[in-house]
C-alpha cells in the first residue's frame, strides 16, 4: 500500500474549499493512508477558521504560504509532504472514492512516476459557442478512455512521486496565478523538465474529479484566459527555446492577420470564439496592446 500526500493549494475560496475537504475525508475514509495538506496562499478572507475544525483529523495539516503565487504554494506543498506520491488536487473539485485504489495500482508500476486523468465538469453544461479544442480553458480536461503517454495534463488532477518531483524541481515562479490574475503554464513547464529528465507523462482515464466550473462559463473569463496564457507560454518559451519562440511569434502575427479578416465574418459562435481567443493569445505572446486590454 502506498502513502499519499494529498495538496490543496488555495486561495480566496472557502465555500469551494469546505466542499473540497468534506468530500475528500467522506470518500477517503482509511486515514492512515494520506495526509492531506491545505496551503493557504495568503488568502484575505477566513480560509483559516475554515480549515480549523478540519484539524482535528490528525492527517490534516494547515501551512500558510505568505509568497503569493501558486507555484509558490506548490513549491511549499512540495516541501511540507511526508509521503512518497504528491496528488495535487484544486480546492473545487469532487472526487470518486475509489480514486486512491487506482493510484495503488498505476503506482505498483515502479517505472511510473507522474501521472494524471480527467478532469470533468461538475453539474454544468459546457456552452454551445466553446470550441472543443479549448475546453481547457475551462479547466477541462479529457484525453478519451485510453491510457496514453501525454505531454500534458492538468493541474487540479495529477500527481507524482516525490523522489520525481525532488529531481525535476520547483516551479517556475514567474508562473501560475498570482492573486486574482490567470497566469498558467507552471504545469506545462514542471512537465517540459520531467520529460526532459526522462519521466514519461501517463493519461489514466480512470482517474476522475469533478471540477465546480461554474463561475468559469463566461466569454470574459474564457478571453482573459487566453490572454495570460499567451503571457505564460511566452515566458515558457523564451526561457526554454528561442527558436520556437520566434517561430511562434511568426505563427502569431499570422493568426492576428486571420482574424483581421475572418474573425469578424465567422458564419457561427464556436468560430467567432476560436478566433477571438487565438487573437488574444497572440496579442499576449508578442506582448502587445497589454494597456487596451486592460492587462498589467
Amino acid at each position: 500500500m502506498f502513502h499519499y500526500s494529498i495538496i490543496i493549494c488555495t486561495y480566496n475560496r472557502v465555500d469551494f474549499l469546505k466542499e473540497t475537504i468534506e468530500s475528500l475525508l467522506l470518500h477517503f475514509k482509511d486515514y492512515s493512508k494520506y495526509e492531506l495538506l491545505i496551503i493557504d496562499n495568503k488568502s484575505t478572507d477566513n480560509t483559516a477558521e475554515v480549515v480549523k475544525p478540519f484539524l482535528r483529523f490528525p492527517h490534516v495539516r494547515y501551512v500558510l504560504e505568505t509568497n503569493q503565487g501558486l507555484s509558490y504554494a506548490r513549491n511549499r506543498g512540495i516541501k511540507e509532504a511526508r509521503n512518497e506520491v504528491l496528488i495535487f488536487l484544486d480546492d473545487d473539485i469532487d472526487i470518486e472514492a475509489n480514486y486512491l485504489d487506482i493510484c495503488d495500482q498505476i503506482y505498483s508500476d515502479p517505472n511510473t512516476h507522474v501521472v494524471g486523468g480527467k478532469v470533468l465538469p461538475y453539474q454544468s453544461a459546457i456552452p454551445a459557442w466553446m470550441p472543443e479544442q479549448f475546453y481547457y480553458l475551462m479547466s477541462v480536461f479529457d484525453l478519451g478512455n485510453s491510457a496514453c503517454y501525454t505531454q500534458k495534463l492538468m493541474g487540479a488532477n495529477y500527481s507524482m512521486r516525490r523522489d520525481a518531483a525532488l529531481k525535476i524541481g520547483w516551479y517556475n515562479v514567474e508562473l501560475g496565478r498570482k492573486g486574482s490574475n490567470l497566469m498558467g503554464g507552471e504545469e506545462v513547464d514542471y512537465l517540459n523538465r520531467a520529460r526532459d529528465l526522462g519521466y514519461q507523462v501517463l493519461y489514466r482515464p480512470d482517474l476522475v474529479v469533478y471540477h465546480k466550473i461554474g463561475n468559469k462559463l463566461n466569454k470574459k473569463y474564457i478571453f482573459d484566459y487566453a490572454y495570460y496564457l499567451g503571457r505564460s507560454e511566452r515566458i515558457i518559451e523564451v526561457q526554454r527555446s528561442k527558436p520556437r519562440f520566434l517561430a511562434k511569434c511568426v505563427k502569431a502575427v499570422l493568426m492576428i492577420g486571420l482574424h483581421a479578416v475572418y474573425g469578424f465574418y465567422a458564419p457561427n459562435p464556436k468560430q467567432q470564439t476560436y478566433f477571438k481567443i487565438k487573437q488574444l493569445y497572440s496579442f499576449a505572446y508578442l506582448n502587445l496592446f497589454a494597456n487596451k486590454f486592460g492587462k498589467k
